[in-house]
């Protein structure tokens, strides 16, 4: 029997206790006031609750950075019986565990720990930035915390092979090479990206899945819900932030909601919720939602499962794995020849998905998209670029035309340059009432294109952008150093996950559509985590404020900040020290949110 199941056959039971039973109950409450007895909320009659299911715990330590220990800790927790077949490698979940050096070397012992759930294709290694430095701002405010950057069980599919070559040999065309061009490397071959078809097992990790694996690893470290509703803070990353609101309302047996879990909730850039538009607050619409989402999202679960319908982003430019795979090469060549003149797009193949990807984020005007650069504009690979200014003009918030993985990076340097125009010019956002929710076509900064096909292009990091007339040292709060090493990161996650389960979107939507039987069954709480203190951060120049911020209000009681200047990414990748010499405000006030608990 599925917890599901199990969830719905309790609530038949429930159901169907005749008035007799009621009575009974009205006389146990009276008798148990009389008696001075004091139930908490949700626990009376409970039974026991289990042990982890998470066993044989493996921590292994990567790093130590300005003494904050960074380590890597799964534990085994197998999928079930019938999962359709896998590598070993998902039968683990695990997280990214940052702390203080001096701190506890038990989690148990950390003053609080704060757990994250990643963004829309997001692994553990997203949040390197924010977790490093949230916990080295909380110490600086005599704290000593932990920061657990979730990783979803979906990254076991993460291609990781060809980095951690190319991180031995110190050579990033050996990644390149090894994924685009057949190259064998250490006696493997890369098999190619993998097709639907082949990727059944992401059937199995849904919004279910993802909330259980969270619950398991923190009821192994603080096996009691009293520990966990004083330690944890649970907090999610944009699409993160959603997966947290379902936690928070999820029911997990004997150990009551995710709320019950939690002694408080964040959200950077995102909102925490499952119920945006109160549709559990109405019966009629409750009802009404339930019985039209719940059997949709059967057909859709049953086209997944039949391999009708993508599992992934597959194939997508922009959005597929090969794009997000194109990020991490350009971060690895950046972070291991970061002033080499790039080979990188010499060496990848010229076809549809690339030519359309490339020409989407970098071209500067529409006649320059519509031809590939035809039109005199010319396209991206006839120019020089070094690693660093690629991988600059691939994601900086002033090159790059995909918004939602912009951050403010810097500025293009060694040549003359132009203002793009494609998709829109950053000035549009400056439009009266509409302009801030025209941020999403490409960002809310000027962007500029290369001229000169004879100049090497180079890159002026966030801290030197000085003089630069198409932005300003308060637009600028993140280290390409630091991120390129992010980006270039192979075992044991990746930056972006290779194979993103679709499925998760559409547990969202269900849930957000009002589905509560079915798969949503367990999703019985109703904004539980607004019960709980609540922080909000949104990035002053990304597109989610003026979305999630008008249409879901923040809770009211909830500390609700803005940071200036920061692009999405940005809340969890700034750098440590930005431009007015204080720390990076994102993981700053999310310490000094954490300390005002108590």
């Amino acid at each position: 029997m599925t917890r599901s199941t199990r969830v719905q056959w309790r609530t038949r039971v429930h159901r169907g206790r005749n008035s007799a039973r009621r009575s009974n109950f009205a006389l146990a409450v009276a008798l148990g006031v009389c008696a001075g007895l004091s139930i908490a909320p949700g626990t009376a009659g409970a039974e026991p609750e289990a042990a982890s299911a998470a066993v044989d715990r493996q921590e292994r330590v990567l790093s130590e950075r300005d003494g904050i220990v960074v380590s890597a800790v799964s534990y085994l927790l197998p999928l079930p019986a019938g999962a359709p077949a896998h590598p070993a490698e998902c039968d683990r979940v695990g997280y990214l565990r940052y702390r203080t050096a001096e701190g506890a070397a038990d989690s148990a012992g950390a003053d609080r720990i704060v757990i994250q759930e990643q963004g829309l294709g997001g692994g553990a290694v997203n949040s390197d930035g924010v977790a490093a430095n949230t916990v080295r701002s909380a110490r600086s405010m005599g704290q000593h915390i932990e920061f657990w950057a979730l990783a979803r069980r979906s990254t076991c599919l993460d291609e990781t092979f060809g980095f951690d070559a190319a991180l031995r040999s110190g050579n990033y065309l050996d990644a390149v090479d090894f994924y685009f061009n057949g190259k064998e490397l250490e006696g493997r071959r890369f098999p190619g990206f993998k097709t639907n078809d082949q990727l059944a097992v992401l059937d199995s990790m849904g919004m279910e899945r993802v909330l259980w694996d969270q619950f398991e690893v923190m009821r192994h470290e603080l096996p009691t819900r009293e520990e966990r509703q004083r330690k944890f803070v649970c907090t999610g990353i944009s699409l993160g932030g959603l997966v947290t609101g379902f936690f928070a309302d999820w029911n997990f047996g004997a150990a009551g909601h995710g709320a019950d879990q939690c002694a408080a909730f964040a959200a950077q850039d995102s909102m925490v919720s499952s119920d945006p538009v109160a549709l559990q607050n109405t019966p009629i619409l409750r009802d009404l939602t339930d019985a039209l989402i719940t059997p949709l999202d059967g057909v859709l679960q049953t086209g997944f499962k039949a391999g009708m319908l993508p599992r992934t982003f597959g194939s997508i430019p922009v959005l597929g794995a090969r794009t997000f795979l194109l990020y991490r090469l350009a971060g690895l060549a950046a972070h291991l020849d970061p002033d080499g003149e790039s080979q990188l797009l010499a060496h990848l193949p010229r076809d549809p998905e690339i030519e359309l990807t490339l020409n989407f984020l970098t071209s500067p005007t529409w006649a320059g998209f519509a031809a590939n650069g035809a039109d005199g504009s010319a396209a991206i690979r006839e120019f020089r670029f070094t690693n660093t200014a690629l991988l600059g003009m691939l994601i900086d918030n002033n090159s790059a035309n995909f918004v939602l993985t912009q951050q403010g990076l810097g500025a293009l340097d060694g040549g003359p340059v132009e203002l793009k125009s494609f998709p829109t010019p950053g000035e549009v956002t400056q439009i009266p009432l509409i302009g801030s929710f025209l941020r999403m076509s490409a960002g809310t900064q000027q962007r500029v294109f290369p001229t000169d096909r004879a100049a090497l292009y180079t890159w002026r990091n966030y801290n030197d952008v000085r003089g630069i007339p198409y932005t300003a040292p308060n637009h600028e709060v993140a280290d390409i150093v630091e991120v390129s090493r992010q980006l270039g990161t192979g075992s044991p996650g990746a930056y972006w996950e290779t194979y993103f389960p679709l499925r998760l979107v559409i547990d969202i939507g269900a849930g957000f559509g009002g589905s509560r039987t079915g798969e949503m069954a367990a999703l019985t709480g109703r904004a539980l985590s607004r019960t709980k203190p609540n922080f909000v951060a949104f990035a002053g120049d990304s597109p989610v404020p003026p979305a999630v911020g008008t249409l879901f209000p923040a809770p009211a009681l909830a500390q609700v900040v803005t940071l200036p200047g920061y692009n999405h990414v940005d809340t969890i990748g700034a750098a440590a020290v930005q431009n007015d010499g204080q720390p990076d405000h994102s993981g700053q006030q999310l310490a000094a949110f954490i300390k005002s608990l108590g």
